[in-house]
């Protein structure tokens, strides 16, 4: 038995307060009957748990690497202002499967897509040190010293941020490797320097990459990426 905004959180890819928001709406069915208890604990092998309308529509593993274009939200439904969201890609409307690696708007890059309710929970715990890889172009250059200062790790007015790797690869061009995903992240880091990043894509999660992907394509992943995304959160 799991508790149900536990439960929702790891199968629609949103956070336990968000899942709270949905079932005091009245947005949530449990067996066919609206809940808003709660504490309520379901049986994820038994209990049918609908979500705005979207029940899982199989018991089966499915992972997927989306690579998410710039100018779309990493989201279900409606899009404010008519904003493109995950749903105008139909293979991902019909299944609406949890994601790991949320991106902003003005970011790309890659989506892991599973409904492997543990997977996803793992993969968004900064304790388990899966590796995030961007490639991050800026308006200028970082201050001399600022790559050694965000790999000791950076404490901001916003936030404080764990050890990563920070490197110049070109002009104005840098990799960045997280085993976080704080919000924006990325960005703060380079804001607290004076430096606005202009463009971010996240090429890697873990051992999944970007290959053989293009900006709105999708693809299942290898039995050998899934066998290893999963060792590595272990």
């Amino acid at each position: 038995m799991i508790r149900i905004n536990k439960y929702i959180a790891s199968r629609h890819g949103c956070s336990r307060r968000e899942a709270d928001r949905l079932i005091a709406a009245g947005k949530v069915r449990v067996n066919g009957e609206v809940t808003e208890e709660m504490g309520l604990q379901v049986d994820p092998d038994k209990d049918d748990v609908e979500v705005e309308g979207y029940k899982e529509v199989t018991k089966d593993k499915m992972y997927f690497a989306f690579y998410k274009p710039e100018g779309v939200l990493t989201a279900y439904g409606e899009g404010q202002g008519g904003k493109k969201t995950l749903d105008n890609w139909p293979r991902l409307a019909r299944y609406k499967l949890p994601y790991s690696g949320r991106l902003d708007y003005d970011s790309e890059g890659l989506i892991i897509l599973t409904n492997d309710g543990d997977l996803i929970l793992r993969l968004q715990r900064a304790e388990f040190k899966v590796e995030k890889e961007y490639h991050v172009t800026t308006t200028k250059e970082l201050p001399k010293g600022a790559e050694e200062e965000m790999r000791r790790g950076l404490k901001t007015e916003e936030a404080e941020y764990r050890p990563c790797r920070a490197k110049r690869t070109g002009e104005r061009r840098y990799r960045v490797v997280l085993t976080e995903g704080k919000k924006r992240q990325v960005r703060m880091m380079f804001r607290h320097f004076g430096v606005r990043v202009i463009s971010l894509k996240r090429v890697r999660i873990g051992p999944v990459d970007l290959e053989g992907l293009e900006p709105g394509k999708w693809r299942e992943l290898k039995d050998y990426e899934t066998e290893e995304l999963i060792r590595c959160t272990e």
